[in-house]
């Protein structure tokens, strides 16, 4: 029989992946008479062989098919999404190939009723897609003008190269450098982005000269380096002496149309493990570093110093206990209550998520959803959120308790996943949600950020019945018309106004009665965030807006205790905030 490798690579690397102990001696058997070479791992154990191993085939067995469980195959895809993921059990019904399908299996073997015939069909359609979506991850990891790695290849690379330093297993340090060119906005006003991309592409080629290490450019004239010295050398001085040589080669004229053109350039740069081992603070600080030395003068450069900084260096690294936090449920929704101002009876909750870490105790979402957004994780955990909210309603409802709203918030991210209404609709359908109870809260930054890919969803997920508010209304970005074509039902003012009437900030409280009077005039519930004092309630009724939510009513509390709310007819009138 011709095997599948006869006519590609001499052994296929397959990774079979099972925390459950079943038995895989069949597979594994068929495998190897297709010259397969095949490793065997736990799902906590892939992140580790994935290291060492360049896979070709991920063959997973799953123990359940719930959201939790789903997560492991979701993580896979997400995080090497250019090796196929093909589900394997010994019986595979209709209900859970669908469902495994959706959250983006490659491909699936029923191994009772596995042939030759299958296993050759499904190795090459997957070894054919690898194929294919290396080339494109390839594509994608590419700045398109200067051939340089572009920032996302960069972060992933800068990560792996600090992992030893996190784990306290130093055998180099890094200096991370930022530079740009003073003056680059302004020559491109005048010259044109043509002008501006051939300057950008002699900027990269000298940086390149100089430094031939991991270097990527971040956006317009913007650059990001990595200088790596061995632990028993000076960082401090090869990293001075590098920003010498790169301000000389930088400030040489650029010739553009047989002119000579000179831009000078700012540097900062950032030292690990001297000031963190962790990509995002070490690229910031280098970058507070470069907007410290523009400011201080022209053509300079600035090393990070903690001393002179305000930045919170104290960020942990949870990355790696995100995943494990899907998969055990640490999760858990606190609501804040919705107040209609009117009458201070409670109509609605906004739903935030919280971390219950076994060691860290109770984490707030500023700490982990910029790691969830910036992985990818942010998407089942999204969907997580909205099961639990389902829930939740169900809760209520089966003990008798109403509800207008129970909103949760819908990140921009989770847009970019092009499974995001599917999956939503899937799981109204599994857990029964009842979605004229259920609103998405976008900001304006997610909703104008990529108008059109975000209208679409939104308009998408409103033929399911799900409400929409619009959360940090006026901001700055907000446009009026789309406002009208949307169906966004609610708007919420920004608690930085609302914290503004109480400090008797003229601005303020005229933003706060232009943006009520906006949102009556637009037919939207308009809704003040942030309501702190009796003073700001009492401002807030007098100009008509409809709904409040704050400390001067509740902080985000458990379910139990929003229930308890609701039970006992918590109230709070305007007449009596004023009187607290």
């Amino acid at each position: 029989m011709l095997s599948v490798a006869s006519s590609g690579p001499a052994c296929i690397e397959c990774l079979i992946v099972d925390s459950c102990g079943v038995d895989t001696s069949e597979i594994v058997k068929r495998l190897q008479q297709q010259q397969c070479c095949i490793q065997q791992c736990s799902f906590d154990q892939t992140s580790e062989r994935l290291e060492h191993t360049d896979i070709d085939l991920i063959f997973l067995h799953t123990c359940f098919t719930d959201t939790n469980a789903l997560s492991e195959l979701h993580y896979l895809r997400q995080q090497y999404p250019h090796i196929p993921v093909i589900l394997f059990d010994q019986e595979l019904n209709a209900e859970r190939i669908d469902e495994s399908m959706l959250w983006r299996a490659s491909d699936y073997i029923s191994t009772a009723r596995l042939t030759d015939d299958v296993l050759q069909r499904v190795l090459r359609y997957n070894l054919k897609v690898r194929q294919y979506d290396s080339e494109i991850e390839r594509l994608n990891q590419q700045d398109p003008l200067t051939g340089m790695i572009n920032r996302q290849q960069f972060y992933k690379e800068l990560s792996e190269r600090l992992k030893l330093l996190r784990k306290g297993e130093p055998s180099k340090h890094f200096a991370l450098i930022s530079i740009d060119l003073d003056g680059f906005r302004r020559f491109n006003n005048i010259n044109g982005y043509s002008a501006g991309d051939i300057v950008v592409k002699e900027m990269s080629k000298r940086l390149s000269e100089l430094a031939p290490g991991l270097i990527s450019r971040q956006g317009n004239d913007e650059f990001i380096m990595l200088l790596e010295a061995p632990v028993d050398a000076s960082l401090t001085h090869q990293t001075t002496q590098l920003c010498i040589q790169l301000l000389h080669r930088l400030t040489d004229p650029y010739n553009y149309n047989d002119l000579e053109v000179i831009l000078p350039c700012s540097i900062g740069a950032a030292l690990a493990p001297q000031h963190s081992c962790e990509p995002d603070t070490l690229i910031n600080q280098a970058t507070q570093a470069r907007v410290k030395a523009k400011e201080t003068s022209s053509c300079s450069y600035i090393i990070f110093d903690n001393k002179n900084s305000l930045s919170n260096d104290s960020h942990v690294a949870i990355e790696s206990d995100l995943i494990n936090a899907i998969r055990r449920n640490e999760f858990e929704l606190f609501y804040q209550p919705r107040i209609d101002i009117l009458s201070g009876k409670i109509i609605g909750a906004e739903g935030l998520i919280r971390w219950r870490h076994p060691e860290k105790g109770l984490i707030y979402p500023d700490l982990f959803i910029p790691t969830a957004e910036r992985t990818g994780l942010i998407v089942p955990i999204g969907y997580w959120v909205i099961q639990q909210a389902g829930e939740d309603i169900q809760r209520l409802q089966a003990s008798g308790l109403e509800i207008k709203r129970l909103s949760i918030n819908l990140s921009f991210r989770q847009f970019q996943d092009s499974y995001l209404c599917r999956t939503i609709q899937r799981l109204i359908e599994k857990y029964a949600i009842d979605t004229s109870i259920l609103e998405f809260e976008l900001t304006e930054s997610a909703l104008f950020n990529n108008e059109l890919h975000v209208r679409e969803g939104i308009e998408e997920l409103h033929k399911l019945g799900i409400n929409f508010s619009l959360d940090d209304f006026g901001t700055g970005y907000s446009s009026f018309s789309l406002l009208q074509k949307l169906p966004i039902s609610s708007l919420k003012i920004d608690r930085s106004f609302v914290s503004g009437i109480h400090n008797n900030n003229p601005d303020d409280r005229e933003i706060v009665k232009a943006l009520i009077r906006l949102a009556l005039s637009l037919n939207k519930e308009i809704i003040a965030e942030g309501v702190e004092t009796a003073q700001q309630l009492s401002f807030l009724a007098s100009f008509g807006c409809h709904q409040a939510q704050g400390y001067l009513y509740s902080k985000p509390v458990p379910f139990a205790e929003f229930k308890d709310l609701l039970q006992h007819g918590y109230q709070l009138t305007t007449e009596s905030a004023v009187n607290l």
